[in-house]
């Protein structure tokens, strides 16, 4: 198995695949970048562990956030979106 991590360790900004930005009740707006992996030293990255991450983030402040999207940090695609805590689905942008 080939070693993945790069020297250092992994870092947010550098190795994340995803970012959240948040847009809170008390008017703060905060950037959240993914942690695709176990720990620093980890072998490899998964992007459902950062999914997962940014997901219980979301639950645990419900009403608190007011929005929040999820980005693919590569293309700046928009995966995800929610507002207080319920996520939007396509239906429901139209």
């Amino acid at each position: 198995m080939e070693n993945m991590t790069p020297k250092g360790g992994w870092r947010q900004k550098r190795d994340s695949f995803t970012k959240m930005i948040t847009w809170f009740v008390d008017g703060n707006v905060r950037t959240w970048y993914s942690w695709d992996w176990k720990h620093r030293y980890s072998k490899k990255r998964d992007r459902s562990i950062g999914m997962a991450r940014h997901r219980t983030r979301i639950t645990k402040w419900g009403r608190l956030c007011r929005t929040a999207e999820i980005y693919d940090v590569l293309t700046g695609k928009l995966l995800h979106k929610f507002s207080e805590g319920r996520e939007i689905t396509d239906e429901q942008k139209e």
